[in-house]
């Protein structure tokens, strides 16, 4: 957005700091300018574009309606390369540690890497399941973790996301209540304090 704000604010703009309140009103009082720069520079990616960016002429709609008539699949949008300089194949997407290695070298994986871990484990699920399914993920929030989430709405199902420090009777009422078909969850947890 920054190369964008000295040309909608002109000689006002200084930058991203000094300027955030004058940007932040921008984007409320003209959306149809501003989301769709925002929008090209993440790049989404749509199936269906939407007809307008926002809607506001059902009064019963508090806040309007946002993308009406859009269709679109954000996982597709997040592995996706693009001609935008930070989302090459060989740019970095995900940076993590391991577990209990807090002292050791970060971790990264290249957009590359991390599209076909995501294929590879929504392929598997669209071979076991059908497009709608409920699959639950109980985990930490680790790479793995984000790989298996973009899958599972990569491939068109609904993500059940139970957080990993539910005792097991409320894990059994999330999955109850979703009707889940499946559930992801880790082996180990690494936990270092005694």
């Amino acid at each position: 957005m920054e190369t964008h704000c000295p040309k909608l604010f002109g000689a006002s703009y200084k930058d991203p700091i000094s300027s955030f309140k004058e940007f932040h009103r921008f984007s409320v009082q003209h959306p149809e300018i501003y989301w769709p720069i925002v929008l090209k520079e993440l790049p989404i990616h749509f199936l269906e574009t939407p007809k307008c960016i926002l809607d506001t002429s059902d009064k019963s709609k508090h806040g309007g309606n946002w993308l009406p008539g859009s269709v679109l699949n954000i996982a597709e949008s997040c592995v996706r390369s693009s001609n935008y300089p930070n989302k090459q194949d060989d740019s970095v997407a995900i940076v993590w540690r391991a577990e209990g290695n807090d002292d050791k070298e970060v971790n990264c994986m290249t957009l590359k890497q991390l599209r076909e871990q995501v294929m590879m484990v929504a392929n598997a699920l669209e071979n076991m399941f059908s497009k709608g399914d409920a699959i639950a993920i109980d985990m930490p929030m680790t790479a793995t973790a984000v790989v298996i989430y973009l899958a599972i709405v990569l491939a068109g199902f609904v993500v059940v996301s139970i957080t990993d420090s539910f005792a097991a009777q409320e894990i059994a009422v999330r999955l109850r209540v979703s009707n889940a078909k499946a559930v992801f969850t880790q082996v180990l947890l690494v936990n270092r304090k005694c």
